[in-house]
Parts: structure tokens; sequence; C-alpha cells
């Protein structure tokens, strides 16, 4: 993980409590965890963890996103209940997340459309 001052990590700590209080009461008590992670595409995560099915868990990760509006951190949610939605729904619920979040998925390897078309040739 990325060194930390003292303060930043008071902050991050502020920060993890604050989302674990507001998905507290949003998801009516079925927060199960709620930790701080470093990824190096993303950055800081903190990745709650809801004693859910993947609609309702859903539902609450949109409601995190405009209740703690995080600056400088990713939302993550996972759930440990079943899995109810069908495919489509949960693309559609993927996507409002991302699109509300702004965070998207991320390439490793530079894209390039000269090999790619090149390589269809060969």
């Amino acid at each position: 993980m990325e060194e930390l001052s003292l303060k930043g990590e008071q902050k991050m700590n502020k920060i993890v409590e604050r989302v674990r209080s507001i998905a507290e009461e949003i998801s009516q008590n079925n927060v199960r965890d709620v930790r701080l992670n470093y990824d190096e595409d993303y950055g800081f995560i903190v990745e709650v963890v809801l004693n859910q099915n993947d609609k309702s868990a859903f539902e609450t990760w949109l409601r995190l996103i405009e209740e703690v509006r995080p600056k400088g951190i990713v939302l993550s949610v996972d759930w440990t209940g079943e899995n109810i939605l069908s495919e489509s729904a949960f693309v559609q619920y993927a996507v409002e997340v991302m699109l509300r979040s702004g965070v998207g998925p991320t390439r490793k390897d530079k894209f390039s459309a000269v090999k790619e078309v090149g390589a269809s040739f060969h």
C-alpha cells in the first residue's frame, strides 16, 4: 500500500468510518465489513461488504455514492446474499454505478487499432 503520513492515515480512517456509518444507515444495519485497500490503477478503494442480495446491494451502492460523494477514493461494494438479478439487470446496475461514480474499467495494455487491423489480415 502507498505510504501514508499519520495525518493521511487519520484522514483515511475518518473516511472509512463515515462510509461505514452511512452504509449502516442506508442498508439498515446490513454491513458485514468495511475495509481500505489500495490499487495501483484506481488508488484508494473503500470496500463495503453487505449482507444483502445483489439487487439490494446495488441499490445501497448507488445511494452510498450519492451520500458520500467520494473524492480521491473509489467506493466498492460486495455482497454475501444471493444473486437474483437477470444478466441484463445486473449490467444495467453496473453501468449506473460506473456512470454515477465516474469509475470505469481500465485496460492494462495499450490498444492499437493499426495492430489489430493488421493482425486480422495475416
